[in-house]
């Protein structure tokens, strides 16, 4: 296992399991933002004792510790994220892919709306994304 993720999560007084482990170094591979079914689905084969509930379970603890963030992009779905900075996302409703989108965010940095203080900004953009545009030709 990689000595940095190992440390990543000790520096957040989170135990390096092994379970824990491959699902943040799953989540760093990844450039889909995965859902549960999706992370349970691919490393199955290669863990056989992986239960959908301790990919779950070990999603909460990451999130919990804000090594990862978890996207609500879709009503029915959570996807995750290893990227735990603010940033925000695009959701393609042709492909359903979710996209990372660098938005200069103005809120972010004032830290404050209307006297209310801004703990976290989360912004989805949803359309149709340039590969769909493309296959569409309305690009």
């Amino acid at each position: 296992m990689c000595q940095k993720r190992i440390e990543r999560l000790k520096e957040r007084g989170i135990a390096p399991t092994i379970q824990r482990l491959v699902v943040l170094e799953y989540l760093e591979k990844s450039i889909t933002h995965p859902t549960v079914e999706e992370i349970y689905e691919a490393l199955k084969g290669q863990y056989p004792t992986f239960s959908k509930a301790t990919v779950y379970n070990t999603l909460q603890v990451l999130k919990k510790a804000g090594i990862i963030q978890e996207l609500t992009i879709e009503k029915e779905k959570a996807h995750y994220d290893p990227r735990p900075e603010p940033h925000h996302h695009f959701f393609c409703r042709r492909c359903q892919h979710i996209y990372d989108v660098e938005v200069d965010c103005p809120w972010t940095k004032k830290g404050y709306v209307d006297g209310h203080k801004i703990e976290m900004v989360q912004a989805y953009f949803y359309g149709l994304c340039a590969r769909c545009q493309k296959e569409e030709g309305s690009a």
